[in-house]
């Protein structure tokens, strides 16, 4: 479940990591005037990430509720070992239950609720202050 914190960050989070040049041109050229309009964040509802195509992604709290934001990650188990083949076999999509981005990395982690709860999804994205 996503706690009130958890919301705040994953909308600074998709405001900062979903913004790559050529993509993110290209969507504000095709999305509609209300969509390029929208200067601030909006809140994440539900988070999941697939460890079969190596994404996550959010279903965001705008318009008529069916806006979702994506990008690529990597999937991987954080035991001893080198990563497991049982990823490529998990029932997709699966819910975030922890997020937290590193500032001195630059990183973002995601637990994932799956297996014994070792697996995480990592990828880089900016981080900044907003002031």
């Amino acid at each position: 479940m996503l706690t009130g914190t958890f919301l705040g960050l994953g909308a600074l989070l998709l405001t900062t990591s979903a913004m790559a040049p050529a993509a993110g041109a290209q969507a504000a050229a095709s999305a509609p005037s209300s969509v390029r309009s929208a200067a601030a964040p909006v809140p994440v509802t539900a988070l999941n990430c697939d460890g079969n195509t190596y994404k996550c992604a959010a279903n965001l709290q705008y318009g008529d509720g069916k806006w979702v934001a994506d990008w690529s990650v990597n999937v991987y188990h954080q035991g001893v070992g080198s990563e497991s083949s049982s990823v490529r076999s998990a029932a997709a999509p699966v819910p975030v239950t922890g997020l937290t981005c590193d500032g001195n990395t630059y990183k973002c982690t995601a637990k994932l609720q799956y297996g014994d709860g070792k697996w995480v999804a990592d990828w880089s994205g900016n981080v900044y202050h907003q002031g």
